[in-house]
């Protein structure tokens, strides 16, 4: 029997001697907060009569959320923090103490336990522990000391609330002051406002295939008689016409191709896992294509307002086009626009609808 060499396409599905896993941008995320604070003092503050019971601070960090990929995210992270602590009685014969502090602290945020993120990308919450050294300056004076202080808390961060990232923080901490005799019974209370630095980051993972040039017999029913890419026995769509396009079942592209499947996680721009081999399907009929401009259009549901679905939407189609980027996709054929809740495809009162509606799509411009 007379053999012959596969298509190009057919080499790529059936050669595969090999894969590796491989992590394309960012592996970390890195932010910066500004947080105000309210302090339930230690009773052992109240001196001479005066209470020191009610207290503020302003505290800042700097943070770093690490990311292992999309297929998971370790959740660890730490964050190095100023502060400025003040203990004041407003009492001529009372005692202010104004403490200043530098620390270090370990985060765990574990969102991916309740299906919530772990990224600080959507809606985290988080643990923390740590400490760092203080010095607590006392009126009167010949009390100033240097000393040490631990700290413990659980507290979440929002959702990126505008174009900059800007988000709200909040949590919740016991504090431990080693000054003089020891301040353990303190608690404070932070809120305030955070800032991602450098981007939110796009972690994606892609296959990396090591294949082969292989013979294969003509009659083996791997033959592509058809000449579209797609081999006989994998093409729904025989005999279509030459030079028409088609997709990984070999039936003609419309206009528009639905990525149906492809998903996100809650209130996120980042993609699930089941995701990946919907969008490999789709990368591979770019690249049988490689004059075929595409726009990555997202669309979301209605719940939430319109400014914050719109971002939403155009964050979930720049995600998809640098997850096609990585897998060999020109930028320059990739263009991602987000439409919001503005083009529903089903009703939006019932919650499969709604699925519907939150969706991507590839809409061919050429």
């Amino acid at each position: 029997m007379k053999k012959t060499q596969l298509t190009a396409a057919a080499v790529a599905a059936l050669a595969c001697t090999g894969s590796a896993w491989a992590q394309d941008s960012d592996e970390r995320a890195t932010y910066f907060s500004v947080l105000g604070s309210y302090i339930v003092a230690d009773d052992q503050r109240d001196v001479d009569n005066a209470d020191a019971g009610q207290s503020t601070a302003i505290d800042e960090g700097y943070g770093v959320q690490f990311v292992m990929g999309q297929m998971t995210s370790s959740g660890f992270g730490f964050e190095l923090s100023l502060f400025n602590d003040m203990f004041e009685t407003d009492q001529n014969n009372g005692t202010d103490f104004y403490r200043y502090g530098i620390g270090l602290d370990a985060i765990y945020a574990f969102g991916d336990w309740i299906g919530l993120s772990s990224d600080r990308s959507g809606f985290t919450p988080y643990v923390l522990l740590g400490g760092g050294a203080v010095y607590n300056d006392v009126f009167p004076d010949d009390r100033d000391d240097y000393g040490y202080y631990a700290n413990a808390g659980l507290g979440m961060v929002t959702p990126a609330l505008n174009k900059y990232g800007m988000k709200i923080r909040l949590d919740l901490r016991y504090v431990y002051d080693d000054f003089e005799s020891g301040y353990d019974e303190e608690y404070k209370g932070n809120i305030g406002i955070e800032f991602p630095l450098f981007g939110e980051p796009k972690v994606v993972e892609k296959i990396v295939e090591q294949v082969k040039v292989v013979e294969v017999e003509k009659d083996s029913g791997l033959r592509d008689s058809d000449d579209d890419g797609i081999v006989d026995g994998k093409d729904n769509c025989p005999n279509t016409p030459a030079g028409t396009r088609v997709d990984g079942e070999g039936c003609p592209l419309g206009g528009v191709v639905a990525l149906d499947g492809v998903s996100f996680e809650f209130n996120s721009d980042r993609l699930r896992p089941d995701a990946a081999t919907i969008l490999q399907d789709a990368a591979e009929v770019l690249e049988r294509y490689p004059e075929m401009l595409v726009e990555v259009a997202g669309h979301t549901d209605s719940i939430g307002g319109d400014s914050y679905n719109q971002t939403l939407s155009q964050q979930r189609a720049e995600s998809v086009r640098q997850y096609l980027i990585t897998q060999g996709i020109s930028a320059e054929r990739l263009t991602a626009v987000g439409y919001g809740e503005s083009e529903p495809r089903a009703s939006n009162d019932t919650e499969e609808g709604r699925e519907l509606n939150r969706r991507v799509e590839l809409r061919i411009q050429n």
